[in-house]
């Protein structure tokens, strides 16, 4: 029997767990991981990798090969490990459907996920304590640690080592607070590992503080965390709300969770795995993995010592294939969800001519964000001034200019949520060098690997709009009546 992930811990209280070899799935407003694992097998789109593999550059090789063909797969036969490793669970975001409806269909888009976080942000419930769960079957301390059983895969071939990319990280915040966030982890040794943060997390403010105040600071990194709380730790809550509880209120009901056993930070009780670690933050060592951008990242990340294991008894590793992979970066639209609808309302409020505002992420055109918006045009100053403004907007502790590479204005007659119209307006609308702006002095994200030492790189306003005075002469081909048309009432 094939054990995947399951997400909530309330599912020890109230119903026996669905095996992966279940012929029938129960709906109870969500599904785990494993009946959501079952449901793929059934179609077809789940890939049994039964051929001893490497996770040294193989295992990737063939994870990207099976992205490629939205399949999610098994591999069973790792060298030199005794686990099995799952993926590709949510490398479309149609996926996200089969946890939520009920006819486990894959009909769902980025913007209902989306709501189903903010929803969870909005009402928040609880986690839920318990002294037991699935993940405490086995608990490993002392000699009985040893990393290297795990199948970690080597992604790429500049990469420092083995990296595992599908753990959230589970620790308090200076002010008591329960955070949960991804966080990439090399592994160093037996019992060492390396937990990057980048600077947006909220676990980089805790490194530095725990620092500052000499503190002890505690890691648990949970592998097969529940679906809800991935969704949740991928996204960005207010200071005050745990993602534990975004996640609660995203399924409805408080995540179950065990205190661990080294560290007594609350450990999703029917989580695959945990990694209890404790942080030496006066020893810093450099790391580089291939990133989502598609370009290689150097870190600087605290060694860990691992305190301890716990896992299931049929633990299986999670792993997302790293760079710019579907699995990750449908991950990664969830954090700017919520950023995106603000920018949206922030934008139109100050220009009353905005008719609509749509932010681009996707790593096919690099890590950092692409703003597109629509004016009804009146003035040709307007666009410079939209593209000044915005750049320029207060997101709290950065300006969009920070993690916004471009803006481009369009008319209100281009959808500015297709990127081929916008291109088409680019090109065509654009006969001024003027239309251009270049600003070189913006402090960037460290993801942006084009910055300069001083930590600036290169910003683009895009004026795509027709000049008032062409305003008849570049007037779109349009063919009346075709918004009324159905084939349905021509074919058949």
């Amino acid at each position: 029997m094939i054990m995947i992930i399951n997400i909530l811990g309330i599912r020890l209280l109230l119903m026996p767990i669905v095996s992966y070899h279940s012929n029938q799935i129960k709906f109870s407003m969500h599904r785990s991981f494993r009946e959501i694992v079952t449901i793929l097998d059934k179609k077809g789109s789940l890939i049994h990798i039964k051929k001893e593999v490497n996770s040294k550059f193989e295992m990737s090789a063939i994870m990207k090969k099976l992205e490629q063909e939205d399949k999610a797969f098994i591999f069973e036969n790792i060298k030199d490990s005794n686990y099995k490793a799952v993926g590709g669970i949510f490398t479309t975001m149609d996926r996200y459907g089969l946890i939520f409806n009920e006819d486990a269909s894959e009909d769902f888009t980025y913007d209902q996920a989306g709501r189903k976080v903010q929803q969870g942000i909005s009402n928040p419930i609880a986690h839920v304590q318990t002294d037991r769960g699935p993940v405490t079957e086995n608990v490993l301390i002392n000699e009985d640690i040893n990393l290297s059983d795990l199948p970690v895969p080597t992604f790429f071939e500049l990469d420092t080592g083995p990296f595992i990319t599908a753990a959230v990280g589970i620790f308090k915040k200076p002010g008591g607070e329960i955070n949960v966030g991804f966080y990439r982890c090399l592994i160093v040794d037996n019992t060492h590992i390396l937990i990057n943060a980048s600077g947006l997390s909220d676990l980089r403010k805790s490194y530095n503080w725990h620092r500052d105040n000499n503190k002890v600071m505690k890691v648990a990194m949970v592998l097969g965390a529940p679906p809800a709380l991935l969704m949740a730790a991928a996204s960005k809550s207010p200071d005050h709300i745990s993602e534990l509880d975004v996640a609660g209120g995203i399924i409805g009901d408080g995540v179950r969770v065990v205190l661990g056993p080294t560290t007594g930070l609350p450990i999703p009780a029917d989580a695959e795995m945990a990694i209890e670690t404790i942080v030496d933050l006066d020893n810093m060592v450099e790391n580089t993995l291939g990133e989502f951008g598609a370009q290689y990242g150097t870190e600087t990340a605290p060694m860990c010592e691992v305190t301890s294991i716990l896992k299931r008894n049929d633990a299986m590793f999670y792993t997302l294939m790293a760079g710019r992979a579907k699995e990750h970066n449908n991950l990664g639209y969830l954090t700017v969800y919520g950023m995106s609808e603000m920018l949206k309302v922030k934008i139109k409020e100050i220009f009353s001519f905005v008719t609509d505002v749509v932010v681009h992420f996707d790593t096919k055109i690099g890590p950092l964000m692409h703003l597109v918006i629509a004016i009804k045009k009146s003035s040709d100053l307007q666009p410079e001034d939209v593209i000044k403004e915005t750049f320029n907007i207060n997101m709290g502790f950065f300006n969009l200019s920070w993690m916004a590479k471009r803006v481009i204005i369009v008319d209100d007659d281009v959808d500015p949520s297709n990127m081929d119209d916008v291109e088409w307006a680019t090109w065509t609308r654009m006969g001024r060098a003027e239309k251009v702006y270049l600003f070189s002095d913006f402090i960037t994200w460290e993801v942006d690997r084009a910055a300069l030492s001083d930590k600036t790189s290169l910003r683009v306003g895009i004026d795509a709009t027709k000049d008032m005075e062409q305003v008849d002469d570049l007037v779109r081909p349009v063919v009346p009546g075709i918004d009324n048309i159905n084939l349905d009432d021509y074919i058949g």
